[in-house]
């Protein structure tokens, strides 16, 4: 290495690239090097070219251009590939290589297109540009560009090709054989012969998601030797799936058909696909499969679905760990039962027998020994409805849990034929009827009892025909109510055919056919009934207040009393039963999250809840009152009779 008289420090040094350099003196031992420099440390000041830092060669005096090298990054510089030499921008393509490599001396004269993007041999382009003229190419994303893949022939040492969203409705049969991932997605491909990526024998990843994809075919079904490890299928209107047109790539680990149009399997669907490792099924409604749908994918590792069942045992191979088959619970059914759980059962049970032997025993006593009065009164008319109308919900509760009974260990194969049965749809019927009866019923009976007690002069009352019109309106309009989703134009809605229990509460985020529906009649009318109740009771329970604090009479001031303690009781289970379901309803439509396991709690604990306590609040508390009323008249007249005797029994003495 040659160089001018040396002139010591404080000096800046270049050099030229043919073994000489020269010295540039400096102002001052503390003036900075240029930002293509560095500083040598210590005494002497040199400042070194940045590209002799961490290039294995001691330049500064001491070496410590050498010293941490593992950590020495170079923000905003150059750094060589494969080591740690970095270089200032203003040394690449000045004709003279100071990487170890060379590579900052390569692709000088390549000009980027206009329409394009580069680093490099990397391209991102918006429009068509001649490829030809850029054979070296490595990487292009060509998205939304147009471009056509014939263009690209001539780019042999292609490895990523980026051609998503430019109007293709076919893959041609040309041969990159250095490409290693392809993206075609949201095309326009319709019908795809696999074969033909058979030509790229090196790719590893192929993403077709967003094209309206309706069929798969391929010309061999003699598996290759090809190295394609992942395909996605994701979001295209695929709605059968064979593995067989995926034959020629026996390699295949990742499988992605989330959101497709997919809604069955046949036996042996994965034949094809032995050494699959993880399948996405996200997003499909898939019913219909085999019991051994997986069993033939012994190195399967990863499930990913929105339907419980694939997640069951059952359809997995036997050494799969559940653990990493991901898809959500369903909160009411198991893979083995209807009722996931005993306590439901216990207390499902425990609901319909209450329900149905207290308004059975209500029925009985109005209809065998309190008929004439049921006519005559509204309000008898109206609690003989609202028995019947909640021995409803104790036979909907008793049909379902009959079908948890009938299916016990085997649900899983059995769902779909419960869901769509006509008895899952009579009981789900029988339910939306019972719930919307009894609150129309409990309305009329504030109704009935507001004029009663406000205006109990007036000869305007519930009783004969007005009694019997207003319970026949309220029951047409729960059963249309309950039958609107049985419509033959809204049979797409599978409205009783939603859950395990055969009706839909809008209590989650979880969205579903019929939803507005649904909560239009179960949160918005309930709601409404329910403020209307709960203004009547008040009203009444004030105006009883009012009389019983006005009058004198004790036992008018008894009864009054308890006739108020009643309605703050039937109030309060209203509150109970309604005001969750409401809150809920409200909380899930403005997009609060919601655990699903509140729909069993609603449906099973809560909804029927009225059904099995209406009868003591207006019909069983009643008799017992009117029992304890006549056994105080019974005491009452005995200690009069006795008090008399005794009175005579003195009279005579005195006479005596």
């Amino acid at each position: 290495m040659t160089s001018h008289s040396p002139k010591g420090p404080p000096v800046i040094i270049n050099f030229d690239g043919r073994g000489s350099y020269t010295e540039i003196s400096m102002e001052n031992d503390t003036a900075p090097c240029p930002v293509t420099h560095f500083r040598c440390p210590g005494q002497s000041v040199f400042c070194m070219p940045v590209y002799l830092r961490c290039n294995e060669v001691k330049d500064c005096p001491g070496g410590e251009d050498e010293l941490s090298c593992d950590h020495f990054t170079c923000p905003e510089f150059y750094r060589c590939r494969g080591s740690s030499v970095c270089l200032h921008p203003s040394h690449l393509c000045d004709g003279w290589a100071q990487c170890p490599q060379r590579d900052d001396e390569l692709l000088c004269n390549l000009t980027c297109p206009s329409a394009c993007q580069c680093q490099g041999l990397a391209f991102v382009c918006t429009q068509p540009f001649p490829a030809d003229t850029v054979p070296d190419l490595r990487y292009l994303d060509g998205a939304g560009s147009g471009i056509d893949p014939p263009a690209l022939a001539e780019n042999f040492y292609l490895v990523y090709l980026r051609l998503s969203d430019c109007g293709l409705d076919t893959w041609p049969e040309v041969t990159f054989q250095n490409l290693l991932r392809l993206d075609l997605s949201d095309n326009r491909i319709h019908i795809l012969n696999l074969h033909t990526f058979v030509l790229l024998e090196n790719l590893v990843l192929l993403r077709l998601t967003g094209n309206p994809l309706t069929s798969l075919i391929t010309d061999d079904l003699d598996p290759k030797q090809h190295r394609l490890v992942d395909i996605d299928l994701s979001h295209t209107g695929l709605a059968e799936f064979s593995s067989a047109s995926l034959a020629n790539f026996p390699s295949l680990r990742a499988l992605n058909l989330s959101h497709s149009a997919v809604i069955s399997f046949s036996k042996a669907e994965f034949f094809w696909l032995p050494r699959l490792k993880q399948l996405d099924l996200t997003g499909c409604d898939v019913e219909d499969f085999p019991d051994d749908l997986f069993h033939s994918l012994q190195e399967l590792a990863f499930v990913y679905a929105s339907n419980y069942k694939l997640c069951c045992q059952a359809t997995l191979p036997e050494d799969f760990n559940e653990n990493f088959c991901f898809a959500p619970k369903d909160e009411i059914s198991s893979c083995d039962d209807l009722l996931r759980s005993g306590f439901y059962r216990v207390f499902l049970w425990i609901i319909s027998i209450l329900s149905m032997l207290g308004n059975a025993g209500c029925l009985v006593l109005r209809l065998v020994f309190q008929r004439r009065s049921i006519t005559r009164s509204g309000y008898n008319m109206f609690v003989t409805c609202l028995s019947l109308s909640d021995f409803f919900m104790g036979v909907y509760l008793a049909v379902v849990g009959v079908a948890d009974q009938q299916y016990r260990g085997r649900y899983l194969w059995y769902e779909k034929t419960w869901k769509s049965s006509l008895a899952c749809r009579v009981a789900g019927f029988l339910s939306l009827l019972s719930n919307e009866v009894s609150a129309f019923m409990i309305s009329l009976i504030t109704l009935d009892r507001f004029i009663v007690l406000r205006f109990p002069f007036s000869s305007v009352r519930f009783k004969g025909r007005s009694a019997v019109i207003a319970s026949g309106l309220a029951w047409l309009g729960g059963v249309l109510l309950a039958a609107v989703p049985l419509m033959p134009s809204l049979t797409h809605w599978g409205f009783y055919s939603q859950t395990g229990i055969c009706i839909p509460l809008p209590v989650t985020r979880n969205s579903f056919l019929g939803r507005d529906y649904s909560f239009g009649v179960m949160i918005v009318l309930n709601f409404i009934l329910f403020v209307t109740i709960a203004c009547g009771q008040a009203v009444i329970y004030r105006s009883i207040r009012a009389n019983s604090m006005a009058t004198q009479d004790t036992n008018n001031t008894s009864r009054d009393l308890t006739v108020a303690r009643r309605l703050i009781t039937v109030a309060v289970s209203d509150f109970i039963c309604w005001f969750p379901i409401g809150l809920l309803g409200l909380l899930a439509v403005n997009g609060m999250p919601v655990p699903g396991e509140v729909n069993v709690a609603m449906a099973i604990f809560v909804l029927p809840l009225n059904s099995a306590l209406n009868p003591f609040l207006y019909t069983f508390n009643i008799v017992m009152e009117k029992q304890r009323k006549l056994k105080e008249d019974r005491l009452r007249r005995f200690l009069l009779s006795r008090a008399a005797m005794n009175k005579c029994d003195v009279i005579g003495c005195h006479c005596h």
